[in-house]
């Protein structure tokens, strides 16, 4: 691995929640993606992933929801909502293999220095690499299903492309479905703020169309 992990400051109350328009977006694209319906999603370094729980189980009728944090005060917190979470490091695959019947997982580690957005984090800086836990499962655990890699939002076609020749190596037949960009004009504590850009998500799979779409997300307009 490159480095140690960042951890989140637990002191700040905003720290890694995700905000309601990102969930609602996410939402959309499994409905069009999977018309048959998601029975099972997992996350892995969650964070609060109150938002995300409830969207897909009342929107989208997942039946299994399954989360995974370093962090024992965040397990504890999301554990203490109803939501199945267990404490563990995402690069130890006795950690993922209880993942890998879920259909689609979602990786999104911190992604600024404190994880309040004082400053992001360029992609090959983020920690654990996308590239471990992405060739983690699809290589040697053999994951069949899509990751949806959560990058910052400076993530360029180019970082893209390096991670999916990555992935490759280990696992030919994964393709890269969708690299969406993913706007926002709320924070997460649905705060007003001005529209920017809040990830650029990466949609590896091994039963989506290998089409290399690029798709932007707007946020509905306000009032």
């Amino acid at each position: 691995m490159s480095g140690p992990f960042h951890t989140p400051d637990l002191s700040r109350r905003a720290f890694a929640r995700t905000n309601r328009q990102t969930v609602e977006q996410r939402v959309a694209l499994l409905r069009e993606f999977f018309p048959q319906g998601v029975h099972g999603i997992g996350e892995l370094c969650c964070g609060d992933c109150s938002r995300q729980h409830a969207a897909y189980t009342s929107q989208l009728g997942v039946k299994r929801y399954r989360s995974l944090d370093l962090e024992p005060a965040i397990v504890a917190a999301n554990q203490e909502r109803g939501i199945e979470c267990v404490q563990g490091d995402v690069t130890r695959p006795e950690m993922l293999r209880p993942f890998l019947e879920l259909e689609v997982l979602f990786y999104g580690p911190p992604l600024s220095v404190e994880c309040d957005a004082h400053r992001s984090l360029s992609f090959r800086e983020v920690v654990p690499p996308f590239s471990e836990v992405a060739g983690l499962l699809f290589g040697k655990l053999g994951y069949d299903g899509t990751l949806v890699c959560i990058a910052p939002n400076t993530t360029t076609v180019g970082d893209a492309r390096w991670l999916y020749t990555q992935v490759r190596e280990v696992r030919p037949e994964v393709g890269l479905r969708l690299i969406h960009h993913s706007f926002s004009t709320v924070t997460g504590s649905d705060e007003p703020t001005e529209p920017r850009r809040k990830y650029v998500e990466l949609w590896l799979s091994t039963r989506l169309e290998d089409a290399w779409e690029v798709r932007e997300s707007q946020p509905p307009p306000q009032g």
